[in-house]
């Protein structure tokens, strides 16, 4: 059981990080399109004979941008994320308390205590966690969680150049 509580704290940490890293890159995304929004509305009282329709795009634009901040801020990336690391925090307490021996019926009461008290890391968590360990582990991870984990990680990148990048692309598309 002692396993279990470390592989459960190691998860939890990935889930936090994950979450801390939705959080920033979300509220990144909101002010970069906030600030394009803003800009853009700015272009169309001083240029409004441009070849294309702008105040009907910053209208959707503007719309799109009300309609993501509602999302991101019903996910509460931040509250999570903190709340994950408070819960990893009290598994490394207890894994450090707890015997090696077979565990206290106190200590087993606690643990499942703790499992209830925040969502579950994701299997991708706990995957991302055993890829990147230098240590040993009793199970040593398998090349298909290998690949998911990097196939995770190069998915998560391009998506990330391609909402910072997007208005770009559709400002050439529409100039074009």
């Amino acid at each position: 059981m002692k396993n279990n509580v470390w592989l459960t704290y190691k998860a939890r940490i990935q889930a936090a990080q994950r979450l801390s890293s939705n959080d920033f890159h979300s509220q990144v995304l909101l002010v970069w399109y906030a600030f394009l929004s803003a800009t853009l509305a700015i272009v169309t009282l001083r240029y409004d004979t441009l070849e294309f329709d702008i105040p009907l795009i910053a209208a959707v634009f503007s719309v799109g941008l009300l309609v993501l901040s509602m999302f991101v801020t019903s996910q509460d990336f931040r509250g999570r994320s903190i709340s994950m690391r408070s819960n990893y925090i009290a598994l490394q307490a207890l894994h450090r308390d707890m015997s090696q021996d077979d565990p206290t019926t106190l200590e087993k009461a606690k643990y499942n205590e703790l499992l209830a008290a925040v969502e579950n890391h994701t299997s991708l968590d706990y995957r991302r966690f055993r890829v990147t360990y230098q240590g040993d582990l009793t199970r040593p991870p398998t090349r298909y969680e290998v690949f998911t984990v990097f196939m995770n990680r190069a998915f998560r990148g391009v998506m990330l150049v391609l909402l910072y990048t997007a208005p770009f692309s559709l400002l050439l598309a529409a100039c074009i």
